[in-house]
């Protein structure tokens, strides 16, 4: 099916890109269905982060070629705040810090917008003792992602990119931050959620529907979660063969 057909709640055809005078992604196309999660993985370097960037709006990412839809809707040019205002959302790699403002009031400031509980979505993800202290103010690195996922739970979106949810953190916080990414897939019909990872230590935690892997820029393979045990076996070098 063609992507004019596209079904899925977003589909990316022959997707090529660039910052300035470089190339970085090139010839990238791949769909992500309904109440999916997609795991993204490559080597550090690969161009998932500038794909994750592209898809959700960032303006220095320059579209040389190629169509996004999203939801049915072609969206290739359209503006970061309409990407997000039709309900995609992105947690960083390394979340934004905020000055002065409580994890309690962030909450409530979207959750009064779409009808959420912050108290409700903190026990859910065990983050309830940090509710009243200002966001970042002295956090691990996988408290500060667990509350940035928190506010995804809040916002309701339709497709949430996940950037790097395992780097940087100890074990026990990536089976917490798991837990979030779980409670997030389960809090609403039609959820989709793509991870970006380069080491998918989340997996142990954490199944995904479908794997894609990309490697210089480029889309090499996609397929469902077996390609997981092929990366951990070969590495990938050896899926690039």
């Amino acid at each position: 099916m063609g992507i004019d057909g596209c079904s899925n709640i977003m589909c990316v055809d022959r997707l090529s890109v660039s910052v300035g005078s470089r190339i970085v992604l090139k010839d990238v196309s791949f769909s992500i269905d309904k109440e999916n999660i997609l795991f993204l993985l490559g080597p550090n370097g690969a161009g998932k982060t500038s794909l994750l960037r592209t898809l959700i709006g960032y303006p220095n990412y320059n579209i040389v070629s190629g169509r996004i839809l999203f939801d049915g809707e072609d969206i290739t040019f359209k503006s970061m705040e309409y990407r997000v205002s039709r309900g995609l959302a992105i947690a960083h790699q390394i979340p934004p810090k905020l000055t002065g403002v409580r994890v309690r009031d962030l909450l409530n400031s979207i959750c009064r917008k779409t009808g959420c509980s912050a108290n409700e979505i903190a026990d859910d993800i065990e983050i309830s003792y940090l509710l009243n202290r200002e966001f970042g103010k002295g956090f691990s690195g996988g408290e500060l992602k667990r509350i940035e996922i928190a506010t995804i739970i809040a916002q309701k979106p339709k497709l949430a990119f996940i950037d790097e949810p395992d780097s940087g953190v100890d074990v026990d916080s990536i089976a917490l931050i798991a837990k979030a990414i779980r409670k997030l897939v389960n809090s609403s019909t039609y959820r989709s959620i793509v991870v970006i990872t380069h080491s998918a230590a989340i997996a142990k935690y954490i199944r995904p529907t479908h794997v894609c892997i990309m490697m210089s820029g480029s889309i090499k393979l996609c397929g469902d979660e077996s390609l997981l045990d092929e990366v951990f076996s070969y590495g990938f070098k050896g899926m690039a063969r």
